[in-house]
């Protein structure tokens, strides 16, 4: 995406994700950022100072500084964004019309500039108005009613899937956007409005496929899978493994691997649907029977088998593996002096290497150089927001 400009004016998660991704992938982002800040500088925890939270989701961008309730800040964005080709924000909706960046203030602004939005429920609708969190929107989507464990309470998903899934729609949207407009295969760019309400619904393709069209209403089941066993963890000698099997034609195999061929014999377990309804039982035998050896002995058994199957990893463990190292699984950021480490956009180059967040308004005199700005004019704008 080398030559590709970006101007971001998101905060916290959502947004910054979005625009992280395309500068992982060579866009210049542009962070233009109030004089307080994107929230996210200020969310702990920290290391010397610069918020983790901040400096993972906003590598690779410059930062601008301007007090967009100001003429002289709303001209400086609208220069900008003039000499941009994508605008992305995630503020509550009517925000963007009141900084005279509506639909038709960017159509006269930059025919060209594709522009998207993040918001909780979208730019219209009955929702629209309503302020949105990851929490809230897994809630409404239905996301929490089918985690958690078997036969217990909703739970949300261990990271911000919301924020996160709305992000990468709004990334695939953006590329798509650019290459029509590159191609001319659109007349006029079109504003690009991604709710996140919408995006968890879409994640959930299984459950209302099951509900839609069969009046199975899922609910919360644990690691098991709806329609495949064995397909969750299972306890070893010391460490729970996962075991997955795909197809029924794993299930022989399997059972020869384990060096339990009586399985195959027990009327209780013969086929996909005898087994699932029969799961517990199933989960009883496994379990005990797993239990004789520790889980490096099983994981190779079942490797060695082309049997799927891990030991329960956490963050330490995979931090510290081998394997994190072979499939360059993070990205070191010299910020300061001080080497920190992220996760790495796993579509980027292995050898990208990333520039830190940038601290608030550090690029700003640099920008507006770029923009045609006269240094007394520099000297006005980046006094003011001081």
């Amino acid at each position: 995406m080398k030559g590709i400009r970006v101007v971001d004016m998101t905060s916290v998660l959502s947004g910054p994700f979005c625009t992280w991704l395309l500068a992982s992938l060579g866009a210049d982002v542009i962070k233009v950022e109030n004089p307080n800040g994107d929230l996210a500088r200020y969310t702990p925890p920290f290391e010397d100072g610069i918020s983790l939270y901040f400096a993972s989701l906003n590598r690779n961008k410059r930062s601008m500084k301007l007090d967009l309730k100001t003429a002289e800040g709303k001209e400086a964005l609208h220069k900008l964004l003039a000499n941009s080709d994508v605008f992305v924000e995630n503020m509550r909706p009517g925000v963007r019309d009141r900084l005279g960046c509506s639909d038709a203030d960017l159509q006269r602004i930059n025919p060209r500039l594709i522009s998207a939005s993040i918001s909780g429920f979208g730019q219209t609708g009955s929702l629209s108005h309503r302020p949105a969190y990851d929490i809230v929107v897994q809630a409404m989507s239905g996301m929490m009613s089918i985690n958690g464990e078997l036969d217990g309470d909703p739970t949300r998903v261990g990271f911000s899937v919301g924020d996160i899934a709305a992000a990468l729609f709004t990334t695939i949207g953006i590329i798509q956007r650019l290459y029509e407009r590159d191609a001319k295969e659109a007349q006029e760019t079109s504003h690009l409005d991604v709710s996140m309400l919408a995006c968890q619904w879409v994640c959930l393709e299984n459950a209302f496929a099951r509900y839609l069209n069969a009046g199975i209403v899922p609910g919360p089941i644990g690691s098991r899978h709806p329609s495949m066993t064995p397909f969750e963890p299972y306890p070893t000698a010391d460490r729970d493994i996962v075991i997955g099997l795909g197809s029924e034609k794993d299930w022989p195999r399997f059972c020869e691997a384990i060096g339990y061929p009586e399985l195959l014999e027990d009327e209780r377990f013969q086929g996909d649907e005898a087994r699932l309804a029969n799961r517990d039982a199933l989960d009883g035998v496994l379990g005990a029977h797993l239990k004789q050896h520790p889980s490096a002995y099983w994981t190779k058994v079942l490797i060695g088998n082309s049997i799927p199957c891990s030991v329960v990893e956490n963050i330490q463990t995979i931090a510290d593996s081998p394997i994190a190292k072979e499939y360059v699984a993070f990205s070191t950021v010299n910020a300061n002096g001080r080497h920190m480490q992220f996760a790495r956009n796993p579509i980027a180059e292995k050898d990208l290497q990333e520039s830190p967040a940038p601290q608030l308004g550090e690029h700003t005199r640099e920008i507006l150089a770029e923009l045609g700005y006269a240094a007394a004019a520099i000297d006005t704008l980046t006094e003011e927001n001081s």
